[in-house]
């Protein structure tokens, strides 16, 4: 970093605001930092428009502005829009914009505008220009919200010569994913938004090697529709961050701990650089409906517990907004040591396919990029997003992997419905298990090669011990898995038919019942296997386990993977605290710190009021430890004990969060 700001607390959202200032001439540079620093936040994301790039009215005002910015030692990032244009643009500049796949231009973009393509030269060089200008009035950074492929383009004339060039055919219909060629079209697009970056990058760098560069990335989810790969993009950006606080509509139908899941999304693709949280102040996308302070405070205590920084879009005043920020700013004040440098521990590991997201097909929820929910039958994001609440339920520390290397240090690796699988993915996971490594799988895994054409068999067939008969829809009828001991545990909505090779049969299916109240009649097929593969094992569920539980959330489900994880890892957090909190252990030199998120409220979305829990335990096989504290609620009282091995804490009070010290 350009120097020791860490971490960051960053402010944004005001751009109607100081544009209505700067055309009344009532543009006060010292009053709108004091009022941000007021609130606690020591950065800002800094705009005077909304759309394109205002580069003649920022040379007016960013000297006078960044000379004060800096007296407060408050860090400025210019925000720069490269993602949306005015109608307008059209007249002067009509090859710069993106076009659908029968040659028309796209212009609904937040219901009306106009989205430039990264592959026009005009719209390249204009905007790589002025983004170096902007950088020649040395800011602190520069952040550029986009650019982006829309979900229906681009077929520009750019775009189609220069995927003839490469690939020597036409580009195929963005979002046909049984198209062979649409990986093509996926790797076409990433790569051109890499190269995009890769030249802003290298020319603000040329300009001014201390100005900050990084973008609007991206969150859990399919990015076929966006052209935006974190990974290739990570390397021309010196933070990384995606909006995995924006939430939409109805909440109820948004995942309580998108922030949790971003963050870690982010720390397992760009772990050594600074991860940035977009939180909206708002019921998205109505920008004069508040967030309540509650929510705001969680999507904040989430990003922390996760080793990431907030920025918090404030786009509409409210009293009760402000003075929450100013409580959630001073959760780190005089304790910045402890929110730097920090990693995740836990020997837990959910895989993330990027490839299955864009060939098997998964949801691509609505944003203010896409516009709507595109949604699919086989959906892979569900069945992520099950796993990730069952493992927030189960009360285990865990990390996401995006990478085969990353696996090597876990006890269990979950593959939630990884359908499609490189060779060097398949290699890795062998040897996880092999050598030891649990691997908890479900439904399709392995099952389809890497352009999403079906296999007559697993991949990982000699892993899961079964081969692969076929599939039926159970639907949400009255069906189950049956246990030996006669325990009944309801079925998957999608069911996997195999015969046992080498596995041993946990559980078996019923018979589809087709109905409700019926006679249950044992199958022939498991439900659940056990294989040993080496010095490892594998459990196979064979159905959409993790897909269903985000449908229905069974107890027995959070119940029976309690077990399973207690049986398989040999690091356990046992605690007597209700299962809407959310535990994460992350480490730095010889300290660990036990982050505690607290979800409990009333039954409705946006929370209003979070529950404090009281007098709560957590047991941890942590040895050597010499100081526990915790470092939120001053009005907590910590105790800590050794016995039968065992480090247990106890916590008289734990309010939205709070982070307890073990130092070794």
């Amino acid at each position: 970093m350009r120097s020791k700001i860490l971490p960051l607390k960053i402010i944004a959202g005001r751009v109607f605001y100081h544009k209505k200032l700067c055309e009344e001439g009532k543009f006060d540079p010292k009053e709108i930092i004091k009022s941000k620093v007021n609130l606690g936040f020591n950065a800002e994301h800094f705009s005077i428009d909304a759309k394109g790039i205002s580069i003649s009215k920022l040379k007016e005002i960013l000297p006078e502005y960044l000379k004060v910015a800096n007296e407060y030692n408050f860090k400025v990032f210019i925000y720069v829009n490269v993602h949306w244009y005015d109608l307008s643009g059209l007249k002067e500049h009509p090859d710069w914009f993106q076009v659908d796949y029968n040659g028309k231009i796209i212009t609904d973009v937040y219901g009306k505008g106009l989205m430039p393509c990264v592959n026009s030269p005009g719209w390249r060089k204009f905007s790589i220009d002025n983004i170096a200008e902007i950088a020649k009035l040395n800011p602190h950074g520069i952040f550029l919200d986009g650019p982006l492929f829309h979900p229906r383009g681009c077929y520009c004339k750019y775009c189609v010569e220069k995927f003839r060039a490469r690939y020597g055919i036409d580009p195929p219909i963005k979002g046909n994913l049984q198209d062979r060629n649409h990986l093509k079209l996926v790797e076409f697009q990433q790569d051109s938004m890499a190269e995009y970056m890769r030249e802003v990058y290298e020319r603000v760098k040329e300009v001014n090697e201390k100005v900050l560069v990084y973008m609007n990335g991206e969150k859990v989810r399919p990015n076929w529709a966006t052209g935006r790969d974190n990974l290739k993009l990570v390397k021309y950006q010196d933070l990384i961050g995606a909006e995995g606080g924006f939430e939409y509509y109805n909440l109820l139908e948004s995942p309580f701990f998108n922030c949790s899941m971003t963050a870690k999304f982010l720390e397992a693709q760009a772990p050594n650089k600074p991860r940035v949280i977009f939180i909206a102040a708002k019921h998205s996308p109505w920008n004069h409906e508040a967030l309540t302070p509650a929510e705001l405070k969680l999507r904040c205590a989430q990003t922390l517990a996760n080793g990431a920084y907030y920025w918090i879009g404030y786009t509409c005043e409210d009293p009760e907004l402000e003075k929450a920020m100013k409580e959630i700013n001073s959760w780190i004040d005089g304790n910045e040591e402890y929110f730097i440098d920090t990693e995740n521990i836990a020997k837990i590991g959910l895989y993330w396919s990027q490839l299955t997201a864009n060939v098997y097909g998964g949801e691509v929820p609505v944003s203010d990029f896409t516009g709507r929910t595109i949604r699919f039958v086989k959906d892979y994001l569900k069945s992520f997003i099950g796993a990730y609440e069952l493992l927030l339920r189960v009360q285990q520390p865990f990390k996401i992997i995006v990478k085969p290397e990353q696996i090597k240090e876990l006890d269990i690796l979950i593959l939630s419905n990884v359908a499609c699988l490189e060779e060097y993915e398949v290699h890795a996971i062998k040897e996880f298990v092999n050598k030891g490594g649990v691997l908890i799988t479900s439904f399709e895994t392995s099952l389809y090669t890497k352009y999403g054409e079906k296999c007559n068999n697993f991949i990982l067939s000699e892993l899961f011990g079964v081969d692969y008969l076929g599939i039926e829809e159970y639907n949400g009828f009255e069906n189950y898995m049956v246990f030996e001991n006669g325990r009944y545990m309801p079925c998957y909505t999608y069911v996997v038919k195999t015969k046992i090779k080498e596995g041993k049969t946990i559980a078996y299916l019923t018979e589809n019942t087709k109905g409700w109240y019926q006679p249950l009649v044992i199958s022939q097929y498991p439900a659940i296997v056990e294989n040993k593969y080496g010095k490892g094992k594998v459990i196979y569920f064979a159905g959409n386990v993790f897909q269903t539980f985000a449908n229905y959330k069974f107890k027995s489900y959070i119940n029976f993977f309690k077990n399973l994880i207690k049986d398989n890892s040999n690091k356990i957090i046992e605690t007597n605290a209700p299962l809407s909190i959310e535990i994460n252990l992350r480490k730095k030199q010889n300290i660990i710190e036990l982050h505690l998120v607290n979800f409990t409220s009333e039954l409705m979305r946006p929370i209003v009021n979070i529950i404090p829990l009281h007098n709560l335990t957590f047991n941890l096989d942590i040895s050597n430890v010499k100081e526990v504290f915790n470092i939120i609620n001053k009005n907590a009282e910590v105790k800590w004990r050794y016995s039968n091995s065992k480090l247990t804490i106890s916590l008289s009070e734990l309010r939205e969060y709070e982070v307890v010290i073990l130092r070794t």
